[in-house]
């Protein structure tokens, strides 16, 4: 046996390896948008990109490379030159100096937390520009998900009664005290006859979805996919918008019309005025002319229900149109 081989570890550690070796494998295959992908092809971009990775996480991939040529050894399927190839490989990469990491960005810290008119209309443009049910759906989750403040997965459980839009929380439990309330009201007041009929539409384009047989999850990898592929067309800033970004923004919009923090967290679903002001976008982000909107009506009951939190944190100084006046949040 190679020396790159070790011992093999515990049942459940091989299946873990395992594991992540498929998903760096689809990875790899996704960003370089190649068919199919090997060791040897990970080991390459490994190489190339090591020194931003700490001790501990290029050790678990190169565990995870060396799990595959254990496998693939075990079944005769590769020689020992070619391991020792991939071994010298992984063994000449060097990881981030501790003081001095370079952080890798992945979903979340790659994520624009705001965004400019004119890039969300670009990527609905190129979304539009082939309207399938899918794209159609994603490319009025950004358009009115700057206004609707929604998740992308809540946006994906509209639903239309008499009187108003509702979407079913993602956040809400009995026990978890994160979310408001089980359902919400969606933010229409200010909708124009022509948007509330675009949003009937892709009201019934979702329910025809779903019908089908299509998941939440199913339709949000779905749009995501045809988000991914949009901006890549747009290039640019537009790069880094997700779904999410819109909800960024809209937080940001919401405090620049003048919202107290109890107020924004009522609209956005939360159930404590503290959660958006470490992760959201602040109102200095807001688009130009936001401050001058009519802001939505909201319901006095359910701003009463919304647990209070320091507002010396987060984002600093911003309006709030609370009695006492301006205070920091």
């Amino acid at each position: 046996m190679p020396l790159a081989m070790s011992r093999p570890g515990p049942r459940q550690t091989v299946s873990r390896y395992r594991t992540r070796f498929t998903g760096m494998i689809r990875t790899l295959c996704r960003t370089k948008r190649w068919i199919s992908a090997d060791a040897h092809d990970l080991a390459l971009d490994l190489r190339a990109r090591g020194s931003v990775y700490s001790e501990n996480s290029l050790k678990q991939y190169h565990c995870a490379i060396r799990q595959n040529l254990r496998d693939r050894w075990d079944a005769a399927s590769v020689t020992q030159q070619e391991v020792e190839d991939i071994d010298a490989l992984l063994r000449s990469q060097t990881p981030a100096p501790r003081k001095t990491k370079v952080k890798q960005l992945r979903t979340s810290a790659g994520r624009a937390k705001s965004v400019r008119p004119e890039q969300i209309a670009a990527i609905v443009s190129v979304l539009l520009a082939d309207p399938t049910p899918i794209r159609q759906i994603a490319a009025a989750m950004l358009e009115h998900g700057v206004n609707l403040a929604t998740r992308p997965s809540e946006f994906l459980s509209i639903e239309r009664d008499l009187f108003s839009f509702r979407v079913r929380s993602a956040k809400y439990s009995e026990t978890n005290r994160r979310g408001l309330q089980a359902m919400g009201i969606l933010p229409t007041d200010d909708y124009e006859p022509g948007q509330i009929a675009e949003l009937q539409d892709i009201t019934e384009i979702i329910v025809a979805e779903r019908t089908s047989g299509a998941t939440t999850e199913k339709l949000l990898r779905r749009c995501q996919r045809a988000i991914r592929l949009a901006r890549q067309q747009v290039g640019g800033r537009s790069r880094r918008v997700t779904a999410y970004s819109v909800r960024q923004q809209s937080r940001a919009n919401l405090l620049a019309m003048g919202l107290n923090p109890e107020e924004v967290a009522v609209i956005m679903g939360h159930a404590s005025s503290g959660t958006a002001q470490s992760h959201y976008a602040p109102a200095r982000r807001a688009w130009c002319g936001i401050a001058n909107q009519t802001a939505p009506a909201i319901d006095a009951d359910l701003v009463a229900r919304v647990r209070p939190a320091r507002r010396t944190r987060g984002w600093g100084v911003e309006r709030d149109r609370s009695p006492h006046g301006t205070s920091a949040f």
